[in-house]
């Protein structure tokens, strides 16, 4: 059985914000002595009977709130609570106590009478758990009344194996809290599900507001409008500008309104045109009104100020797209919505994020030229909520969408991406295109299956042809050409790519028939995939070959070059995708391949039941820093060898990254300094390891170097206060260590 690494929230794991089960936002952070009053507050609000079950007999809120935020001075007490509201209040909380050195603690529950049942209960035990988890805590325990029935359901349906006995009159529960592959199936599948609650608004509105609507047809808000209505949204659309609706006016053919909280139907979205000054009141607006969903177009905003609105919106429960978005476009028949400054696009199976909004647009138009439609089209514009990570999560889901494509500036939580992509990417293939040549970003990408694309051409190259739903079933390409020159670069290109090539060059003078006869055979044939290449010649008619390739019917991908031709410069046709360039065609199909390569490879953590996980522990309690020794010691306790070895001489570091976490660098030394041979983004798959140990390939046996570095990633898995590690490996030994620690 493999290793299992901990799931990554999208913020922080003891505090930010955090998704209910019905979508609604809120915050986690730990209690502090600070928050009596609002412990007091909490607790006055339940019902005899809810504090009946966590505290076992009659208490006052006072007294119950002393004892929630107490802890003796021999006990590792961990509390965390989740607030919601503005002012905030608490509406859940959830703690483990341990004794100094013991490996139990003993968790306890209370949520609010009004917040059971949204999922609250399973979030803070799996919070509690990886934090447990990280300071040497093996296993809960738990004392529940028999007649709580939610809370053992809670614990019944975590995932992790659960023991109960009936011990006199209450229910003792005890499981270990080692991950397993089912617990972190359910922590993924908790947060998908208050995900995909979180975005059902954006995307299945049952009414749009336009807040800051104007007559002006050169305004933002009479744009807005405008989309939505020519877009044939599905649903009622509400106007909203003080100045125009309190005299009971319209814009256009619709009654507009002075206020949110005067329009009469159901508004799920509300898209916000007003001045950067109004925007906050426009998002208390719509708290106020209980609008799920905001988009905000206004520009302008500071990351410092986009947080603010942020922070807003999560109090009401509400979610927020932008600021300074283009806006959300959903090309769904039973939707048809066009929340933006565009209009709506054709339906097709490409969905599309972008951060940039100028961008967007041009994105948007370059699909539709050649024909490939859209699912849906999300401008994330500030990110200050909404992110890339949210929208794979329903993308993921979405039957419509067969393709995913990102344009990414930024990364909000790199490691959460990867976590997501890497799952998703077996679904369906996510294409990104980043503009930065940090090799840690193509690390990322590689790593989380993901298709890179160098530009915006090269990613649609390669949409069009997964846009047909065909991969390539092996890496043999049969290549059909009339030109020997077209065919040479199609050639290098294909075999770069990884694909073995079987060549037809029917020559210069080839028939109409010859090129049929050609089709027909290679469709039949055992490579995995088609490539016609056509250079009129004057022996068959251009337009002849292209019926061709659209009546021809086949399970396998099928592209094309024509050069002459006058069109996109990438085109859907049929079942097969039509290309300008042979380059392009050829870079696309190997990047097909190389997805599913990646697809149908196991992703393997393997686990190492020889590991002293307390003994390190131990080890690293009460230091800021490890000599020699200790730094070898710690090695050991991971079963690394130590001493000195024979063979290749190599330094390895392992390094903490602002956005990516802790990364491998292999470095060769020579007279001439350091050689990076490979980076690699920790945890470490076992192919992560192959790979990371390519340029060593037929210089040594590559297996015992590969358990090194297995072994020291899940290192900084179980010790996260490990901040670095400098070591220089003789041979598959090592002989040097320097360990740095973080300083907490």
């Amino acid at each position: 059985m493999g290793y299992v690494p901990a799931p990554t929230p999208q913020h922080g794991l003891e505090e930010g914000p955090v998704l209910l089960k019905d979508g609604r936002t809120a915050f986690l952070r730990r209690a502090t002595p600070k928050d009596l009053p609002l412990f007091v507050e909490f607790l006055r609000r339940l019902s005899p009977a809810s504090l009946r079950l966590r505290f076992f007999s009659p208490i006052s809120p006072e007294k119950a709130a002393e004892l929630l935020l107490s802890a003796k001075p021999d006990e590792e007490k961990v509390n965390l609570i989740v607030l919601t509201g503005d002012p905030p209040r608490i509406v859940a909380t959830g703690e483990y106590v341990r004794g100094r050195g013991e490996d139990t603690a003993e968790v306890a529950f209370l949520v609010d009478d009004a917040f059971q049942g949204k999922g609250l209960g399973t979030l803070l035990l799996e919070r509690l758990a990886l934090i447990a988890a990280k300071r040497g805590v093996r296993r809960f325990q738990a004392f529940v009344l028999p007649e709580n029935r939610q809370m053992l359901s809670v614990f019944m349906e975590s995932g992790f194996q659960v023991k109960a006995h009936r011990e006199g009159g209450e229910v003792e529960v005890e499981f270990e809290i080692v991950l397993t592959e089912k617990a972190a199936e359910r922590f993924e599948w908790r947060e998908k599900v208050s995900t995909l609650a979180s975005l059902h608004p954006f995307f299945f509105p049952r009414g749009v507001a336009v807040v800051g609507a104007s007559r002006d047809p050169e305004s933002i808000g009479y744009r807005v409008l405008e989309n939505l209505i020519f877009g044939r949204f599905q649903g009622p659309v509400f106007p909203v500008n003080e100045a125009i609706g309190k005299e009971g006016g319209t814009v256009g053919p619709l009654l507009a309104y002075p206020s949110l909280e005067s329009v009469p139907g159901p508004v799920d979205l509300a898209v916000i045109v007003v001045p950067k000054e109004r925007v906050l009141e426009a998002l208390e607006a719509c708290g106020r009104r209980g609008v799920r969903a905001a988009v905000v177009l206004t520009t302008g905003f500071s990351p410092k100020e986009g947080q603010r609105l942020a922070e807003k919106a999560r109090r009401y429960g509400m979610r927020l797209l932008g600021p300074g978005s283009l806006g959300l476009f959903h090309t769904h028949p039973q939707v048809r919505l066009a929340a933006g400054l565009a209009p709506l696009p054709k339906e097709g199976p490409l969905a599309i994020s972008s951060q940039s909004g100028t961008l967007g647009r041009a994105v948007m138009a370059y699909a539709e030229g050649f024909g490939l439609g859209i699912s849906a089209f999300v401008s994330l514009g500030g990110k200050a909520d909404v992110s890339s990570n949210d929208l794979l999560q329903f993308w993921e889901e979405d039957e419509r969408t067969r393709v995913i494509l990102l344009y990414l500036e930024s990364f909000g939580n790199p490691r959460r991406f990867s976590r997501l992509a890497r799952r998703i990417g077996k679904k369906k293939p996510i294409l990104a295109v980043h503009p930065s040549r940090d090799p840690l970003v193509r690390a990322l990408f590689a790593q989380a299956g993901v298709v890179r694309a160098n530009s915006l051409e090269e990613a649609f190259d390669v949409a069009a042809l997964l846009a047909l739903g065909r991969l390539p079933q092996n890496p043999r390409v049969r290549l059909v050409s009339n030109a020997s020159g077209p065919s040479n670069l199609a050639l290098e290109a294909l075999k770069e790519g990884g694909l073995e090539v079987e060549h037809t060059d029917l020559g210069s003078t080839a028939t109409l028939k010859a090129f049929q006869e050609a089709l027909e055979e290679a469709l039949k044939s055992e490579a995995g995939s088609v490539f016609l290449l056509f250079v009129p010649m004057g022996f068959a008619e251009e337009e002849a070959v292209l019926k061709l390739l659209a009546e021809a019917r086949t399970e396998k991908p099928l592209l094309a070059c024509f050069m002459a031709r006058n069109a996109p410069r990438v085109q859907l046709l049929g079942q097969a995708a039509v290309y300008r360039f042979p380059e392009s065609a050829a870079i696309a199909l190997a990047r097909a391949w190389a997805y599913r390569v990646f697809r149908e490879k196991p992703l393997v953590f393997p686990d190492f039941p020889d590991l002293r996980v307390e003994e390190a522990r131990r080890l690293l309690e009460g230091k800021k820093a490890l000599g020699l020794q200790e730094a070898l010691a710690l090695l050991k306790a991971f079963g690394v060898p130590v001493g000195e070895g024979e063979g290749i001489l190599l330094r390895l570091e392992i390094l903490p990254h602002p956005l990516f976490g802790p990364f491998f660098r292999l470095l060769l030394p020579t007279p001439l300094g350091d050689q990076v041979l490979g980076e690699r983004l920790s945890p470490l798959t076992q192919e992560d390891a192959e790979e990371l140990l390519k340029p060593l390939q037929g210089h040594a046996d590559l297996a015992p170097y590969r358990e090194i570095l297995l072994r020291l990633s899940r290192l900084l898995e179980e010790l996260p206060q490990v901040e670095a590690l400098k070591l220089v490996l003789k041979g598959p030994w090592v002989a040097q260590a320097e360990v740095t620690l973080a300083d907490r």
